[in-house]
C-alpha cells in the first residue's frame, strides 16, 4: 500500500495558516476573556467590602449583583472563546 506523506513545505504552510487563523480568532476572543476576568475581579472586589463592612455597604451589594448578572450572561461567549482558543492552540501544537 501507497502511502502519501505532506510535505515540509506543505506543513510549513499549514502552520502558517493555522497562526494567522489564531491572530484573526485572537481579535474576537481576547476581548470576552479579558472582560469576563475584569467581571469576576469586581464582583469578588465587590464582595469583600461586604463583608469587611457588613450591612453598611448595601450599595456593594448591588454592585455585586450587576457584576454577577453580567457574569451569567456572558458565560456562554466565554465558554465558547476558551473552547476556540483551546482548539486553536491544541492544532498549533499538532505541528
Amino acid at each position: 500500500m501507497m502511502e502519501i506523506e505532506k510535505s515540509v513545505a506543505w506543513q510549513r504552510h499549514q502552520l502558517a495558516t493555522v497562526e494567522r487563523m489564531q491572530r484573526d480568532l485572537a481579535r474576537l476572543t481576547h476581548p470576552v476573556i479579558r472582560a469576563v476576568g475584569l467581571c469576576g475581579v469586581a464582583y469578588l472586589a465587590s464582595w469583600a467590602v461586604v463583608m469587611v463592612l457588613g450591612a453598611a455597604a448595601e450599595a456593594m451589594v448591588i454592585v455585586a449583583a450587576v457584576f454577577a448578572g453580567a457574569l451569567v450572561l456572558v458565560a456562554p461567549a466565554f465558554a465558547l472563546a476558551v473552547a476556540v482558543e483551546r482548539y486553536v492552540r491544541g492544532r498549533l501544537e499538532d505541528h
